[in-house]
């Protein structure tokens, strides 16, 4: 008896696993800990519900000077390098405060699925943007929507803390 339950709490532990080792929060858990008080960005593009790939932008730790540019897949650091664009460098962005964060970007996607419908549309992937933008802000996730043939139709702001919709350009009707 006590052999079947530590067997099917494994397997639930490891399916657990398994569905959030795409999300945002595992990308977040992927990265070295002197990055983990500096994170500005985190994006992903073609999202259904997950991405393929997660870019964070990241100031690095006090021993390392300058900005990261930080590429992570199923929850691995598949690229670390200096960000070279300006848009980081020069970005008002501030860290994010990552123990606001308490929603993953599954949830969010649902969310974003839940308006969807309530407004007869239909998502084929999602563009996800988690950035802050004041030292005491809460941070806000952005998701870009696209129906099943790409075509953009739709954004919405949503704070990263429960899911509150703050901005809804395409989505009159509430689900």
């Amino acid at each position: 008896m006590l052999k079947s339950l530590a067997i099917a709490l494994f397997l639930a532990s490891s399916s657990l696993q398994a569905m959030d080792s795409k999300g945002a929060l595992a990308c977040l858990e992927a990265l070295p800990e002197k990055y983990r008080n500096g994170v500005l960005k985190l994006s992903a593009d073609n999202a259904n519900p997950d991405p393929d790939t997660w870019y964070v932008s990241a100031q690095a730790g006090p021993d390392d000077k300058g900005m990261r540019s930080i590429e992570v897949a199923s929850g691995q650091i598949i690229s670390d390098k200096p960000a070279l664009g300006l848009r980081e460098i020069f970005s008002s962005a501030k860290p994010l405060d990552l123990s606001k964060v308490q929603l993953d970007s599954r949830e969010i996607f649902d969310i974003a699925q839940q308006y969807a419908g309530a407004n007869g549309k239909q998502i084929g992937t999602v563009s996800f943007v988690l950035n802050q933008q004041g030292s005491s802000a809460v941070p806000i996730w952005s998701v870009w929507c696209y129906g099943p043939n790409g075509t953009y139709f739709g954004e919405l702001q949503l704070l990263a803390t429960d899911g509150t919709v703050i901005s809804n350009d395409a989505f009159p009707k509430k689900p």
